[in-house]
């Protein structure tokens, strides 16, 4: 037998309409355990439950958030990992390009071509940076490798480019403030109940895993 644990995350995989149509057989068909997880997904996601379930209340007041989606916290490790991946990703080029112009003495020879590759390269791990969370589903590579997505929380869509730009933007800006600037988003990732950085409030959205999304019903 599920409990509410268990039922609540298996509810979350479920559509807006199937989850509606799975109310609509009424709460006093269902089991405890199976009405408050019912009635807790409908709150987190905004939705108005069918007349006769007014008196289950969610057993979290804090999933009832008018006009926003609220998802569960993504594990900090794999966020971290995720940002190690990325980083990588980011630097490598410049790196390799760096030390084969330094290395090699390309750059004597051919003065121009090093410095538009080191500039190309420089360009990409900026591009990169500031758009990664903008791609296909919201992922950039490392969270598509550790199954995360970001998500706007308004609108229930995955993070744009510009809303990717601005979570770069932000974390760039704290990043410049001495000794303390690097830890402030980290530390608000895990401080927070839901995992949401500096960068992502001024966003609007959250970094979840990918198989707790339901996409808006159209």
């Amino acid at each position: 037998m599920y409990n509410a644990d268990a039922l609540r995350e298996r509810y979350a995989r479920t559509s807006d309409s199937d989850l509606l149509a799975l109310m609509n057989v009424g709460p006093e068909r269902l089991t405890a355990e199976s009405r408050q997880a019912l009635v807790d997904e409908a709150a987190r996601r905004g939705l108005q439950p069918p007349v006769g379930w007014t008196g289950v209340v969610p057993a979290i007041n804090t999933y009832s958030l008018p006009g926003k989606r609220r998802y569960i916290k993504a594990n900090f490790g794999a966020r971290f990992v995720a940002w190690i991946v990325d980083s990588i990703i980011g630097i490598v080029p410049v790196t390799v390009a760096g030390v084969f112009v330094g290395v090699s003495g390309y750059i004597n020879r051919h003065a121009e071509s090093a410095i538009l590759l080191l500039i190309a390269c420089g360009l990409w791990s900026i591009w990169y940076g500031f758009t990664k969370d903008g791609r296909e589903g919201g992922q950039s590579i490392g969270k598509e490798m550790m199954d995360l997505m970001v998500v706007n929380v308004e609108t229930n869509k995955p993070c744009s480019m510009g809303e990717s730009a601005m979570r770069a933007i932000i974390w760039f800006v704290l990043n410049i403030v001495p000794l303390v600037g690097f830890f402030i988003e980290p530390v608000m990732a895990i401080a927070a109940e839901d995992g949401r950085r500096l960068g992502d409030r001024a966003a609007g959205t959250q970094v979840i895993p990918v198989n707790s999304y339901v996409p808006t019903s159209r």
